[in-house]
């Protein structure tokens, strides 16, 4: 399972795969298992049961930590997010139809990839547009590219249905 930053609606489930590898930036992981939790550190919509899970997936030898862009896994590449969180992340899956992207919260809405716009919660607006940039070039097209909370998702990519999407 990849884990693209740490907020609670993206990392909260953990546990519900024991056996499961995590993948996350290794920036995201160092900052929200120590800095966050400091004095002056922030770690608004982290919840800390998510990251004692992380912890625990790392003392079984689960978590592999990112290091930037990079294709850990064939097929599969992680790329540095839009700092929507310290260290968020996005990740490209090669599919039959090509490259497809999973923004996750990089991009929360197509709106955003259409019109030019960064998200609302980023650390920094500028490292969000360069992200959404970087990802319609590395998607093979801007259908392709899918953002973490546009129900519009259900709409282009409808089957099989019930609130579940199959990107192919």
């Amino acid at each position: 399972m990849f884990t693209t930053h740490m907020h609670w609606d993206h990392a909260d489930g953990m546990d519900l795969f024991p056996k499961a590898r995590v993948w996350i930036q290794q920036e995201e992981y160092n900052y929200y298992t120590s800095e966050a939790w400091q004095s002056g550190g922030s770690h608004g919509g982290i919840d800390p049961e998510d990251v004692l899970a992380l912890v625990k997936a790392n003392t079984e030898g689960r978590v592999r930590l990112v290091k930037g862009d990079q294709e850990a896994i064939e097929g599969i590449g992680f790329y540095t997010g839009g700092r929507h969180t310290y260290a968020s992340q996005y990740v490209a899956v090669n599919i039959k139809a090509g490259t497809a992207i999973i923004a996750s919260d990089n991009c929360y809405l197509y709106e955003n990839l259409d019109k030019h716009v960064a998200i609302a919660q980023t650390f920094d607006a500028a490292s969000n547009l360069r992200a959404q940039d970087r990802m319609k070039q590395l998607a093979s097209s801007a259908r392709l590219i899918v953002p973490g909370h546009d129900p519009a998702v259900f709409m282009r990519f409808p089957v099989p249905g019930n609130g579940i999407a199959r990107i192919e």
